[in-house]
């Protein structure tokens, strides 16, 4: 990792937001880069993981990654399997994160993951019931199956979040009766 990516993250852990303009404003550092993770902990293969998903994992501000963004750092970024910041961001509830890939056009709705999994099922999994229920405003299905057969009640049920199950399936009858 090149020295002045280095001070950025280091700032970004701080929110040290007049440092973070002026190392973006020097125009250096690649924003498109990875970031590794795990060599702290003396790990044989280290993850190499985008910076944007760093970002989200660590919990920067919500201003700061603006910045990065206003910047240049692609908020459309997947890895091989068609994980984005999106993914992340229901996976360390960062509502913040997931109302910012909505404005920046990104669907709530469908995926890119090769498993066919959808954010509501991952919202589900990870027993988010704001999320679930802001997912359901915009229109996600929540009986939509990904490429396993499983939709979020089953993603819910699995890992035993009994709860999720029965406000899913509460939604789910509001809904038909509306219709």
């Amino acid at each position: 990792m090149n020295d002045k990516l280095k001070r950025l993250l280091e700032a970004l852990e701080r929110d040290s937001l007049v440092e973070i303009k002026n190392l973006l404003a020097s125009g250096d550092i690649d924003l498109e880069s990875d970031v590794i993770v795990g060599e702290e902990y003396d790990m044989d293969e280290p993850d190499e993981i985008p910076l944007l998903f760093y970002v989200i994992m660590n919990g920067v501000t919500l201003e700061a990654i603006e910045m990065l963004i206003e910047a240049g750092m692609p908020i459309d970024t997947y890895t091989r399997e068609g994980v984005g910041a999106l993914d992340i961001a229901i996976k360390y509830k960062r509502s913040d994160i997931v109302k910012l890939c909505k404005e920046h056009g990104i669907s709530l709705i469908d995926t890119k993951r090769k498993s066919g999994m959808t954010p509501i099922m991952l919202a589900a999994g990870f027993n988010d019931k704001e999320m679930v229920e802001f997912l359901l405003k915009e229109g996600a299905n929540p009986l939509e199956r990904d490429n396993y057969g499983m939709n979020a009640l089953d993603y819910a049920s699995r890992l035993g979040y009994k709860n999720m199950k029965t406000f899913i399936e509460e939604k789910i009858s509001d809904e038909n009766r509306k219709d």
